[in-house]
């Protein structure tokens, strides 16, 4: 049986709202690449820089969504999933990093 190592959380609400705008079908697909978030967080995602500089980006081709998350480290490795949404014209990315800059992280679903 295998254990998760990270737990999962959305960074804020709005996040959570993205997640569940979702159609069935991506909204599938994304739970699946938050189940292996669960279980390999480090060793997945592609790092990014700049603004984002600690985060990294997972994606899903066929539909085009990508998931901005990071580790924040404690007692128990977390995930956040910072912003999900298309790559067109940047839009996670800018979305992302307004989010991390204003702290909105306590508006948690």
């Amino acid at each position: 049986m295998t254990s998760t190592r990270f737990k999962v959380e959305f960074y804020n609400r709005a996040a959570y709202k993205e997640y569940l705008a979702l159609s069935g079908s991506t909204r599938t697909m994304v739970d699946k690449g938050i189940a292996r978030l669960a279980l390999r967080a480090d060793e997945i995602g592609k790092p990014l820089a700049g603004k984002l500089a600690g985060c990294k980006e997972l994606k899903f081709r066929a539909s085009g969504i990508r998931i901005i998350f990071r580790i924040r480290e404690g007692r128990v490795e977390v995930v956040q999933i910072i912003a999900i949404d298309q790559r067109d014209k940047s839009k996670v990315f800018a979305k992302a990093s307004q989010r991390l800059k204003s702290g909105q992280e306590d508006e948690r679903p």
